[in-house]
């Protein structure tokens, strides 16, 4: 599971906002960026990208500092008995 929430934090304290500063200029209430922050909700690829904007990084950043991690491919296991 990411930790965006975490990720979000850390940038707002960064840049010195409020939750009320940054969710005016996403256009979001204060509650609701404090779920975001504390990880109850959901949203959606544009929420983050106005995130991204206001803290001038990247949503492929965002998701990164998060914890997500490319998945190792698994290779497929060969059959020990071909039939022909």
């Amino acid at each position: 599971m990411l930790d965006i929430g975490n990720t979000l934090r850390k940038y707002r304290n960064k840049y010195k906002y409020t939750q009320q500063c940054a969710a005016d200029v996403i256009g979001i209430s204060r509650v609701a960026y404090r779920k975001w922050e504390n990880n109850e909700v959901d949203f959606s690829l544009s929420q983050l990208g106005k995130i991204a904007e206001l803290y001038e990084i990247s949503i492929q950043d965002i998701i990164v500092e998060s914890g997500f991690k490319k998945a190792k491919a698994i290779p497929k296991k060969q059959k020990s008995h071909q039939y022909f």
